[in-house]
């Protein structure tokens, strides 16, 4: 199976007043094709940062990040955000849902960006929340739907532009058991038929354990 994902001598550092705050040191991972990774670690502990650098959301202080054949850490400007709206689907841990608009069009957004006609992507959109079971919420704004609805529209506007890398941030940390679960299998069947490399950042240690690979990120690397 060949690689999707290569992260070599990635180093992330912030100065805070005349002290250097080194978050991760010298870390590396290696990820095939079509394999979900769950990371986990304490708070604080750099899940998060490392997440926002493979997605290209950040700058490493040095390494290497490379999905397919893309050097991330080269690309700048409007090839990185082309990159990040082509490439990558992002589901946080608070959904950042536009709550003016409604969740088709919150949907529809990244391929508004990318210069699709509006009728094509409503038309995908709409197949997109059908498919995490919001048919019937479409046309509802953020604040008229439940927080495990919110999450499914997240979802759907992670899959919009039919992404090879998904990543999660903590995806389903403000919701009750039940509706995690029921995010959980929504995550897997979607990795699944969808075919995508995944990255979860989590707490939820049966999200975890559902996974392919679960790694713990101390001390700035991967164990």
């Amino acid at each position: 199976m060949s690689k999707a994902l290569r992260i070599s001598g990635l180093c992330k550092s912030y100065q805070s007043g005349d002290q250097l705050l080194v978050v991760l040191n010298d870390l590396s991972l290696e990820v095939e094709k079509g394999t979900l990774v769950a990371i986990t670690g304490e708070s604080g502990s750099g899940k998060s940062t490392l997440l926002h650098l493979v997605g290209g959301m950040e700058q490493p202080s040095s390494g290497e990040i490379v999905f397919g054949s893309t050097d991330i850490v080269k690309l700048q400007g409007e090839q990185l955000a082309g990159f990040r709206n082509s490439m990558v689907g992002f589901v946080f841990q608070f959904h950042h849902l536009l709550p003016e608009f409604t969740a088709l069009e919150n949907v529809m957004f990244p391929l508004l960006i990318r210069g699709v006609p509006t009728s094509e992507a409503a038309e995908r959109a709409a197949g997109l929340l059908d498919e995490v079971g919001l048919a019937q919420r479409s046309h509802h704004q953020p604040g008229e739907l439940s927080g495990g609805e919110q999450q499914r529209v997240a979802i759907a506007r992670a899959l919009v532009g039919n992404p090879g890398l998904l990543l999660g941030d903590e995806p389903t940390g403000n919701l009750d058991g039940k509706t995690s679960d029921s995010v959980h299998r929504l995550l897997l069947r979607i990795h699944e038929e969808y075919g995508l490399t995944s990255i979860i950042v989590t707490h939820n240690l049966r999200l975890a354990d559902l996974c392919d690979q679960k790694l713990l990120l101390v001390d700035g690397k991967l164990e």
